[in-house]
């Protein structure tokens, strides 16, 4: 399960959220933060050849207002107990002054 939503945002304040991922061991994923420029940027929170991509952060201070929207996708390792399976999330942040 992916979280289910992030928090509301500030125009020109520091933002921070996390997500999760619990729907296994995420091998691969993509993003899109949508406008670009919106002051936001999404990175694994802890990553090494023992880890995986389950755990992101985002960061930033916001440069518009209205509505930011972060489209996620990946892929999750096959086990012993889980098919591999792929997963599809979108987020809307909504900037306020």
């Amino acid at each position: 399960m992916l979280s289910e939503s992030l928090p509301n945002a500030a125009f020109g304040k520091p933002y921070y959220a996390e997500i999760n991922i619990n729907v296994g061991v995420v091998r691969s994923d993509s993003y899109h933060i949508k406008p670009e420029n919106s002051g936001l940027e999404l990175s694994p929170s802890y990553f090494d050849w023992n880890n995986s991509y389950n755990d992101f952060t985002i960061k930033g201070t916001p440069k518009v207002n209205g509505t930011i929207s972060i489209e996620f996708t990946g892929t999750t390792y096959v086990t012993m107990r889980c098919p591999a399976s792929q997963f599809k999330k979108i987020y809307t942040i909504k900037v306020e002054e």
